[in-house]
């Protein structure tokens, strides 16, 4: 037999791949809160799932639905897509805003 596509890989495909413009829905999306950038051996593999995603399907619209609020900033490094850092914005990287937000209390 060949090799086995992981569950994450099967979506992306099923998706089209990169050129998917459909929308990715993230309920319970606080479950992905432990991603760490840079220091992905201490991430969750659902962080990583979270984050890879996005990544592969780049044109894709994202949501992020959770009743639990976000209980320390550091939280929100897999929402990548929120437009609050990376190109185009005041904050070169989720390190960069952090640090900003974490020097204005």
């Amino acid at each position: 037999g060949g090799l086995k596509k992981s569950r994450l890989h099967q979506i992306v495909e099923w998706c089209g791949g990169e050129v998917f413009e459909g929308c990715l829905i993230f309920d319970e999306c606080h479950k992905a809160k432990n991603f760490v950038p840079g220091s992905e051996k201490r991430s969750t593999k659902v962080a990583m799932a979270v984050t890879a995603i996005q990544k592969m399907l780049p044109r894709a619209r994202v949501v992020y639905c959770s009743a639990t609020g976000v209980s320390d900033i550091k939280n929100l490094a897999y929402m990548e897509r929120l437009g609050l850092w990376g190109v185009g914005t005041p904050y070169s990287s989720f390190e960069a805003f952090l640090d900003s937000i974490r020097q204005r209390g």
